[in-house]
């Protein structure tokens, strides 16, 4: 019923847009198909089932909530629109020049911005009529004249185009096809027509998917004789349906979201190792005893991989970028050097004993010793008191040769107030870490919470350095200067490279 009434309505309507009348703003929400076809003698039908003005007022119909338009044209004396008794393939010529100049009225008609699609059904054989083009210059052909101006048409017209060819892919008529199997010259009118998205690699995306995307979308329909209008309406429905990012979300999650995930596993794999800012070296020291530290140096980590970036740990100090020492308090604490000469027995006692020793001694005292033992721990712990730790510490530290002129008694005071005092013996018993670094820029010092220090290409803060481990004592370096290319390292946000290594942990222990 549709069908008829539109052909109707086309037949009986007032004079055609284009041909000086404007066309009303389209109502609804569905685009204006405006439909070119071939209305030459060399077409084949729409439908081999169907008369030909049958088949062509089904295929105006097949697509309800849009406006179509009809062309028919021939040369540039057989052109018609909206009228589909025209449609008879009686046409002596074929100019798609002069099909597109009647197009573009027809879309100057409508007002701006109004969705248009022109499909152009043909059997893509050009055959201009020699009278239509008084302009053409002596020993021009008239067929590549007529294809360059199509083409400056639809590059100003800018209007989707989509291409339905009609005919036998294997004829003569469309040797040299594409992979659509489609002339030449009808994939120079669609990149003309809709730019990029017509590109070939685009094209054949979009046709290895059989879909209309945002981005991808198919402009060149091949259609059989044999096949007619069952192959004809879904390539109609599908050229007025609202494009979809169904072939794009097809694209990405085939191609791309693998690949990427691909990516991202063999730079997990690649970079597991590798040290970023913000991540920890960890090495454990034994008091006296060099632990030599090499920079980018291939080694097995402890978790079994193997990594070329980073410390590693070297037993040939001529492999090393620099050397770690943890050396213990260099005092001496039993009182070498002094003259005990008058020194009160329990004084004496006390003198070569261990600060903790010391400390639990006089602990001991004042809690349960008799009642002298008591009197002289705590005139001892006064007297240390008032002592003040610069003092105290001025006389732990004197060498043995300095010691002989200070009184006994005092040394005793100054190690009760070491024992203690935890400031104190923070400050001289802890042990001490020393650093050699080599190269050109070799450098020897003392470390301690803080303090900067560069080993090879790297550049570290000392976090922490504590007693305890597996060892003595626990060294954390915290990686401060990263080098990397185009300073990615410093630009990637740290939680993101944590992820990109496939690493939990920010601690890398040295190995």
């Amino acid at each position: 019923m549709l069908p008829a009434l539109l052909a109707l309505a086309l037949q009986a309507g007032p004079a055609p847009p284009g041909e000086g009348v404007p066309s009303p703003a389209p109502q609804g929400q569905g685009p204006v198909i405006l439909f070119l076809v071939d209305n030459s003698a060399s077409l084949p039908p729409l439908d081999p089932t169907e008369q030909r003005r049958v088949a062509l007022q089904k295929m105006l119909g097949f697509v309800e909530g849009t406006h179509q338009r009809l062309i028919l044209f021939g040369g540039q004396r057989e052109l018609s629109v909206d009228d589909t008794s025209r449609y008879r393939n009686d046409g002596q010529w074929t100019d798609f020049y002069h099909a597109f100049r009647k197009a573009e009225g027809i879309v100057a008609s409508y007002p701006a911005g109004t969705d248009i699609r022109i499909v152009l059904l043909t059997d893509a054989i050009i055959d201009p009529d020699p009278e239509d083009w008084p302009d053409l210059r002596a020993g021009d052909d008239l067929v590549t004249h007529n294809i360059r101006r199509t083409v400056e048409l639809l590059q100003k017209l800018g209007k989707p185009l989509y291409v339905i060819l009609v005919g036998d892919p294997t004829s003569e008529s469309v040797a040299g096809a594409d992979r659509e199997q489609s002339p030449g010259f009808v994939l120079e009118m669609v990149r003309a027509a809709n730019g990029a998205a017509a590109a070939p690699l685009a094209q054949t995306m979009a046709s290895f998917f059989d879909d209309d995307g945002m981005l991808l979308r198919k402009f060149v329909y091949r259609v059989r004789p044999d096949e007619g209008l069952e192959k004809i309406e879904p390539t109609v429905r599908r050229i007025a349906a609202p494009p979809r990012p169904k072939v794009e979300m097809r694209i990405f999650g085939y191609f791309i979201f693998p690949l990427i995930l691909l990516l991202l596993a063999l730079v997990g794999l690649l970079v597991h190792t590798f040290p970023g800012p913000g991540d920890l070296e960890i090495f454990d020291l034994g008091l006296g005893q060099p632990v030599h530290v090499a920079a980018d140096q291939l080694h097995r980590t402890r978790d079994g991989a193997w990594a070329a970036q980073g410390l590693s740990l070297v037993k040939d100090p001529r492999e090393a970028a620099a050397t770690f020492v943890l050396r213990g308090a260099e005092i001496e604490l039993t009182g070498a050097g002094l003259d005990t000469t008058g020194l009160d027995p329990a004084d004496a006692a006390l003198l070569p004993l261990e600060p903790d020793v010391l400390r639990t001694a006089i602990e001991t005292a004042t809690d349960s010793g008799t009642r002298e033992e008591k009197i002289h721990a705590l005139n001892l712990d006064y007297m240390a008191k008032s002592m003040s730790s610069e003092e105290a510490e001025r006389i732990l530290t004197l060498p043995p040769s300095e010691r002989a002129l200070v009184p006994a008694l005092d040394f005793v005071r100054a190690k009760v107030q070491l024992a203690f005092s935890d400031f104190l013996r923070e400050r001289l018993l802890r042990p001490k870490l020393q650093v050699s670094t080599y190269g050109r820029d070799a450098t020897r010092c003392e470390l301690q919470a803080g303090a900067r220090l560069r080993v090879g290409r790297y550049g570290f803060v000392v976090r922490e350095l504590q007693p305890g481990g597996r060892r003595d004592a626990r060294v954390v370096l915290h990686y401060d200067r990263v080098p990397s290319l185009l300073g990615l390292k410093t630009i990637v946000p740290d939680r993101l490279q944590q992820v990109l290594r496939f690493r939990r942990s920010r601690q890398r222990a040295v190995s």
